[in-house]
């Protein structure tokens, strides 16, 4: 997978490829656009942007997760959706209206917001019902679900072929504390509503609770809902992701932790996903991985060796069932001169093939004074380094 920061530039160079089709679905002069690599996938053109996007700007805590998300949601997707005969397309099912809306009475209303009686779609826990945190605190109206991604799946026409919906979980998620009578039982007023006590606080959710309330109540419920308000949608095959986030300050992106193939009305099962962003060097990846821990320190203190003064030097490093996948490096200068600028540059390029621990793809990325000098690229189980200069 790709960087944030560091091959976003790619999808721009898509646009120029491919080759055009004439529409017989959902665009009037639909365009396919061919994939760069070599068993990604090609995207349908024109890009429509969806309202939707209003609710990630509102709701995006981190911006490394969009990207990530996208990016990662449609490598798990190529398991059900074959890559060499279907586009990928911007979402166009789900409205923002859909996402969150207000009634009259300033009611919230939509898939965003809680379960309620007048809002049944609702995919956040049942207002007035708690969620247990895992220490002892009984966290009421817990606001789980932040947003809904959607990424549409169309063949050579622009026909729907199948849909992928990612629902994204907080981590962190803000809560009330019920109030308490003398006995220290649950106070109710006389409708026989819990009584919660003012303001509110934050708390965290673990991976397994995250897990089960996707699985259980949030994904049927969003599965519940395009059956039965989207025709087009029919009896379709839906992906459905579970993707956990981190907090905004966080320079680590969040995580999927469990995915379904709907193909019936509902979803049955789900599997789960183990994958992790870990800091380089750190603590956590010394545990994960202590060989390329090594190889990543190696690394630094070899580079501030030659140029000490001046450098910054950040990495990060993703994993999959606790095996690196893909490692990302940014270097900081401050470069006075070409010379320095370029001897950097190629010393980095000298020390690369020393990262190789589990044949895992390498991203570094060089700046000087904020700008970017350099791209060092090498794939996954390849020994091919390329350098893009800037």
């Amino acid at each position: 997978m790709k960087a944030y920061k560091l091959f976003s530039f790619l999808l721009l160079g898509s646009l120029i490829l491919g080759g055009c089709h004439q529409d017989d679905g959902n665009t009037d002069d639909q365009v396919t656009v061919e994939p760069i690599r070599e068993g990604d996938y090609g995207y349908s053109l024109p890009y429509v942007d969806s309202s939707t996007s209003v609710i990630h700007s509102k709701y995006g805590s981190n911006k490394l997760d969009t990207y990530f998300m996208g990016q990662q949601g449609l490598e798990l997707a190529k398991q059900y959706f074959d890559p060499n005969t279907t586009y990928a397309s911007e979402g166009s099912i789900l409205e923002a209206s859909e996402l969150e809306r207000f009634d009259s009475s300033l009611r919230g209303l939509g898939l965003l917001k809680y379960k309620t009686d007048y809002n049944p779609e609702g995919l956040n826990p049942e207002k007035g019902t708690y969620v247990e945190s895992g220490t002892g605190i009984n966290m009421y109206d817990a606001i789980i679900v932040s947003d809904i991604y959607e990424v549409d799946f169309v063949d050579e026409n622009g026909d729907y072929v199948g849909f992928q919906f990612t629902i994204v979980m907080n981590e962190n998620i803000t809560y009330s504390v019920a109030q308490t009578n003398e006995d220290g039982s649950v106070a109710t007023d006389e409708n026989g509503d819990v009584i919660l006590q003012s303001g509110t606080q934050t708390g965290q959710m673990s991976d397994d609770q995250l897990f089960n309330y996707g699985s259980l109540e949030a994904g049927q419920r969003l599965v519940n809902y395009l059956r039965n308000n989207h025709p087009e949608v029919g009896n379709l095959p839906i992906h459905v992701l579970l993707y956990k986030t981190v907090s905004s300050d966080s320079m680590t992106s969040g995580s999927f932790i469990g995915q379904s193939y709907v193909t019936t009305r509902s979803s049955t099962s789900y599997e789960r996903l183990t994958q992790e962003w870990t800091f380089a060097p750190s603590t956590r990846l010394s545990e994960l991985d202590s060989v390329l821990a090594n190889q990543i320190s190696t690394m630094k203190s070899t580079l501030f060796e030659n140029f000490p003064t001046e450098v910054g030097f950040y990495g990060r490093v993703f994993f999959i069932n606790n095996m690196a996948e893909e490692v990302e490096i940014e270097i900081n200068m401050r470069g006075k001169t070409y010379v320095e600028i370029q001897s950097l540059i190629q010393y980095v390029v000298s020390l690369a093939p020393d990262i190789n621990e589990n044949s895992c793809e390498l991203n570094i990325h060089v700046k000087s004074d904020g700008d970017t000098v350099a791209l060092i690229h090498r794939a996954k189980n390849s020994e091919t380094i390329t350098t893009s200069l800037v």
